[in-house]
């Protein structure tokens, strides 16, 4: 379908923009649109495809791209390589999979209509970095790089990836774009960073017990780190294997395997000169002697989801009509495992590590116990497996994604495109899962 597209454009080119047979090297296209008629869209050629499928669409716009917008699903912009006034050749854009609207925008008028474009959404697992069962350490090329088992994962600026390796206290860059790895941190213990809305300010917290020291790092800073809160001693029982930021941005939430929530202030201090910090839960008993617990906050709830590696379930903790925190089982059955699709109230996880929302509000969670990741769609709570549920033999296996194999992944992170990002664990890797 895209080269019949590619054709079809080509010949719209060559027949409205030459009158000879020779092909001039940057030939003026023809301004075709009629005032006099209505703006419209006559036709969509294909009426289907995939990302970046070259689609065509007739009708009466007018000839100045910088005017016109094009959107399909609504919302998701096209882009617009040219127009000749009754034709716009555009690239499809990532969009939800099935029939969607299209409508063009033309100096702020909007052009509607009952024809749609079927996108066919393709789903793939593939490995960016690091071998598998390879551990070792070292920088260079995506091709190159080696691994320890990377046990927490964020993406900032760029759609770069921050890959945490916890046990041996490093934190590294991986650049797609350059085709590089590259360490920014040493001696640090840390796990799941926290990472602005901007993606160019991330925050860790220290792991171990009787510290809860919090570092940021910045893009400006290239990536260098920056005590900004010793000792909180409010998780001095407990270890912090994960921090996560709210929409303001302006408050650091941090949960320790013991149950305790906090959340630190980035603009306020107390009365000692230290950041803010406010106790907001007390020890819980929802653990079953587990030590592993993660977090992640819903821009389109407005709370936040935890996991534990022995609790089995996932964890929702928001503040009620009252101003107060509360923490309720929201899927999975608390302490009790299993491997089981449904209902959120009805489904079973096993061995839970990372999780993360989409820019939608699906929770995407990492589940040991069957080696797979496990969606907790919104706002219906449906639990389905998207990837894995294959046990990992010699080798792990990349591209369908039911198809696919992980070892023991351990942490999920969405770039701007809602991609997933997967902390390969004791693959010792970092791996992709493209929804396009």
């Amino acid at each position: 379908m895209k080269n019949l597209s590619l054709v079809l454009f080509v010949l719209i080119l060559l027949t409205s923009g030459c009158a000879s047979n020779n092909i001039e090297k940057y030939p003026e296209v023809q301004n075709n649109y009629d005032p006099s008629k209505p703006l419209e869209i006559k036709s969509i050629i294909p009426s289907e495809g995939e990302l970046n499928e070259q689609v065509i669409i007739e009708g009466n716009f007018g000839a100045d791209a910088s005017k016109i917008k094009v959107f399909f699903a609504d919302t998701r912009e096209a882009s617009i390589i040219s127009t000749n006034g009754t034709s716009i050749y555009c690239l499809a854009p990532k969009q939800p999979d099935g029939e969607n609207s299209v409508k063009v925008v033309v100096d702020g008028k909007e052009i509607t209509t009952d024809k749609t474009f079927k996108y066919n959404q393709v789903q793939k697992v593939s490995t960016i970095c690091g071998t598998y069962k390879k551990s070792e350490y070292k920088d260079g090329t995506l091709s190159e790089a080696l691994f320890n088992d990377v046990m927490g994962i964020g993406v900032v600026a760029g759609d770069n990836i921050m890959a945490v390796e916890t046990h041996v206290k490093r934190i590294r860059l991986i650049s797609q774009t350059d085709n590089q790895v590259v360490t920014v941190l040493s001696g640090l213990c840390t796990c799941k960073p926290a990472i602005t809305s901007q993606r160019d300010t991330m925050y860790v917290v220290e792991l171990y017990k009787n510290t809860g020291k919090i570092y940021r790092l910045t893009r400006a800073n290239n990536w260098g780190p920056e005590l900004i809160r010793g000792n909180i001693e409010e998780l001095k029982d407990g270890e912090q294997w994960a921090c996560a930021l709210d929409k303001t941005d302006n408050y650091l939430y941090i949960r320790n395997h013991v149950g305790v929530f906090v959340r630190v202030s980035l603009k306020e201090k107390d009365a000692n000169g230290n950041l803010k910090v406010e106790k907001l839960l007390e020890k819980s008993n929802y653990l079953n002697g587990g030590t592993m617990n993660y977090l992640a906050y819903s821009r389109v709830e407005d709370c936040f989801y935890a996991t534990e590696d022995f609790g089995h379930a996932v964890l929702k903790i928001y503040k009620d009509e009252s101003g107060v925190w509360q923490q309720e089982e929201y899927a999975g059955a608390l302490n009790h495992p299993g491997n089981v699709d449904g209902d959120r109230k009805e489904a079973l996880f096993q061995w839970l590590r990372g999780l993360t929302v989409d820019s939608e509000g699906n929770i995407y969670v990492a589940n040991i116990g069957n080696q797979s990741i496990r969606k907790i769609a919104y706002p219906s709570g449906y639990v389905s497996t998207i990837a894995g549920g294959q046990k990992s033999g010699d080798v792990e296996v990349d591209g369908i994604p039911l198809e696919a194999s992980f070892c023991d992944l351990t942490d999920l992170a969405v770039d701007s495109e809602d991609n997933l990002y997967i902390a390969g664990g004791a693959g010792y890797n970092v791996r992709k899962l493209a929804i396009e």
